[in-house]
């Protein structure tokens, strides 16, 4: 995958794993998270390996479990995974790993993603227990905040149609080489599938308050949010000009909206896009945070699927995460053995 970080003097380049890391379970949702697993594997040729996690035997099913009961569970979980394995690499033309795993699925899937060394996670928004709202469940939410790599989020919401081959990928740029940094890996997959890249850029709108009223700041406002709006329309247009020489088709859209967060999913929407690419950071970069405000409200809201690809070194990504945010220990990773 083309995932490096931008190029800025306290940030060095992410090494490139070529592994996508696909997290599913025994829900219908899963096949949705299959279905972009394998198309991802295909576009930006990566090996897939296919991980599930079941609980341990004394907390399945919240009640006391006899070996008997624990052993049809763990047999139907192997061939669940089976089946899916058997479906992607049909799908790949090569083959799949799989990894059946015990204990909690968030410790699971954040460990196994760094002992694979997977470059890229792909979660369904939602599990077993189903959609609530346009929001992450809580076992995605959680492992977003925890990984150290890039994270596809497949959501499952009844009224986003699943399109593994999307014909139109949005890609949300501030500015920032922070921003920039995913259009390698977006024109790659937008190449892939012949679609067409939609690159937007939100101005953000001053409205008045306490402060901003007087009229004639009002007007510079004003002044200013048109300029701005010139300048960015020249800037999308350099960088669509680089990604048409490469053979990529590209559109490109500037809104003006007193938030900058609600106008992206708008856009999605009006656009018909199928896929969102977001780098995790943009220009005002919190380094205390797996990603900025913009990115998360597109993974919390958004129904179209979003890949986030991250930006900050592993290094120190395991600082925020360990150093920071007080996360719990890891404990070793085992598969379900029969008893």
């Amino acid at each position: 995958m083309d995932i490096a970080s931008p190029s800025t003097q306290d940030s060095e380049p992410r090494i490139r794993r070529h592994r996508i890391l696909a997290c599913v379970d025994l829900s219908p949702f899963t096949h949705v998270c299959l279905a972009y697993s394998v198309s991802l594997a295909r576009a930006l040729q990566s090996d897939l390996t296919l991980l599930h996690v079941m609980q341990p035997r004394h907390e399945y099913a919240g009640r006391h479990t006899d070996a008997l009961d624990w052993e049809i569970a763990r047999q139907q979980a192997y061939d669940h995974l089976e089946r899916l394995q058997d479906e992607a690499a049909r799908a790949l033309g090569r083959p799949v790993e799989t990894r059946l795993e015990q204990g909690h699925p968030v410790e699971r899937i954040v460990e196994v993603e760094r002992e694979i060394h997977a470059d890229l996670t792909v979660l369904g928004s939602h599990g077993a227990s189903g959609i609530t709202a346009w929001e992450l469940g809580s076992t995605a939410r959680q492992v977003v905040e925890l990984l150290c790599g890039s994270v596809f989020v497949a959501h499952a919401a009844s009224a986003a149609p699943v399109v593994p081959s999307p014909h139109r990928i949005l890609v949300p740029l501030d500015g920032s080489q922070r921003t920039e940094f995913v259009l390698p890996t977006a024109a790659r997959i937008a190449r892939a599938y012949r679609a067409e890249l939609i690159l937007v850029h939100v101005i953000q709108e001053q409205v008045p308050t306490s402060v901003l009223h007087a009229t004639e700041d009002l007007e510079l406002a004003r002044q200013l949010a048109s300029h701005l709006e010139v300048s960015a329309r020249s800037y999308l247009e350099r960088l669509r000009a680089g990604l048409v020489r490469d053979g990529t088709v590209v559109r490109t859209i500037v809104v003006r909206h007193a938030n900058q967060r609600r106008p992206i999913v708008e856009v999605a929407k009006h656009e018909r896009a199928e896929l969102i690419i977001v780098a995790a950071h943009g220009a005002a970069c919190d380094r205390d945070r797996a990603c900025g405000s913009v990115t998360e409200y597109l993974l919390m809201h958004s129904v179209v699927p979003v890949l986030m690809l991250q930006d900050l070194p592993e290094a120190e990504l395991h600082r925020i995460n360990f150093g920071q945010v007080d996360a719990p220990p890891l404990r070793a990773s085992y598969p379900p053995e029969a008893t």
